[in-house]
């Protein structure tokens, strides 16, 4: 599986500090052994829910919550103002382009754009 299609589990766990929640099809799962990268399904039907959790949204997961001024490239997000007096640029990268999304996510959610 190419992990760089699903959340890290630093962004997973930033997306849930600020409080946004989306339905995933994987989740972070903390296990005896760690963390690990599973099916939300398998983690139901499989295992206790004894252990915590977090969303691991995908790409696309993410993409259809962001605005449509938005733009990725390779590992670069970008998200430009469209109207209005206040006209914003943003960048956000990083080496997993879904973090960069959730980046961006996160803070059109804060803006309220």
């Amino acid at each position: 599986m190419n992990t760089q299609n699903y959340a890290s589990l630093e962004a997973s766990k930033r997306l849930h500090d600020a409080g946004i929640e989306l339905e995933t099809d994987f989740v972070w799962r903390l296990g005896v052994d760690g963390w690990k990268l599973l099916t939300k399904d398998w983690v139901r039907d499989m295992m206790s829910n004894t252990y915590e959790s977090l969303p691991a949204p995908s790409m696309v997961e993410v993409w259809r919550e962001l605005p449509n001024n938005a733009a990725l490239l390779k590992n670069k997000v970008y998200y430009t103002s469209i109207g209005g007096n206040d006209n914003a640029y943003k960048e956000f990268i990083s080496e997993n382009p879904t973090d960069a999304l959730i980046n961006l996510l996160i803070w059109v959610r804060k803006e309220k754009l």
